[in-house]
């Protein structure tokens, strides 16, 4: 096997393990619980883990939970959180192969999730909110791009959101510098920064990552769900945006109406 063979096939062997890290995703939300559940763990047969819970209303850990050997199918829940409440969850966790070779740096993890809990009982808990960042404007020229970005947060003055943003190029990732949102954060991607060949951008991503001054004055930092998609995607949801706001002025224009006349 020659030099490169051997760095390509430890690239693609490095590459595969990193992506195939077990991790969790959420199962379902309802008013008052959270379930999640380990995935891609096909060579874990169990793990060792650690939840603890905040309360981002009242900027406080809310719950702290401790398991040990749990298998790597089982449906994890978390019971008695507080209706219409967002919660940011952070996990440490150590797997458990089912073969004796895997490097230790795989076996101890962390994983970071921010998720609200539903208003009632009735409503759906498959339809999971964790989008806290959301893009509030966009422009879109020959060689630039210019999106606004807002987040649920804004008026918290405990809890601060800072966006890391990129777009996703042919050849490369243009990363402007990271901001935090006050009412508003404006970001520019420059295409004239790249050769005219390599212009081909297709995906938008906006990280966002929470900074929460909690009651006893520590800050924590939990990275929340990102978005990506495309410029048109990006269009298709502020438009979706604009729509739901007219319909509600006027749906509250015709209440006002009935009661003044």
């Amino acid at each position: 096997m020659t030099l490169r063979s051997l760095l390509l096939y430890l690239f693609f062997f490095w590459t595969t393990q990193i992506e195939c890290v077990a991790k969790f995703e959420v199962i379902s939300v309802s008013d008052s619980s959270l379930v999640i559940k380990m995935i891609e763990a096909a060579n874990v047969t169990n793990f060792d883990i650690t939840v603890q819970i905040f309360d981002l209303s009242k900027q406080r850990l809310f719950r702290r939970t401790q398991l040990d050997h749990v298998k790597n199918d089982q449906l994890l829940s978390f019971d008695g959180l507080k209706p219409d409440t967002w919660f940011a969850v952070r996990i440490e966790y150590r797997l458990n192969f089912a073969d004796d070779i895997t490097d230790n740096a795989l076996r101890m993890t962390k994983q970071e999730m921010v998720v609200k809990t539903k208003k009632t009982s009735r409503d759906d808990p498959k339809k999971i909110d964790q989008m806290v960042a959301f893009i509030d404007d966009l422009f879109v020229t020959k060689d630039n791009i210019y999106i606004g970005v807002g987040s649920v947060f804004k008026e918290i003055k405990k809890i601060s959101t800072v966006i890391v943003p990129e777009l996703r190029c042919s050849k490369g990732v243009l990363s402007p510098v990271s901001q935090q949102v006050i009412q508003h954060a404006s970001f520019h991607f420059d295409l004239s920064k790249l050769p005219k060949e390599d212009r081909k951008c297709s995906t938008i991503c906006v990280f966002p990552y929470l900074r929460i001054l909690t009651e006893n004055a520590v800050t924590e930092t939990f990275r929340a769900k990102e978005w990506c998609g495309s410029a048109e995607e990006a269009r298709h949801l502020l438009t979706n945006k604009s729509l739901s706001i007219n319909i509600l002025a006027a749906f509250l224009i015709l209440i006002l109406a009935k009661m003044l006349f």
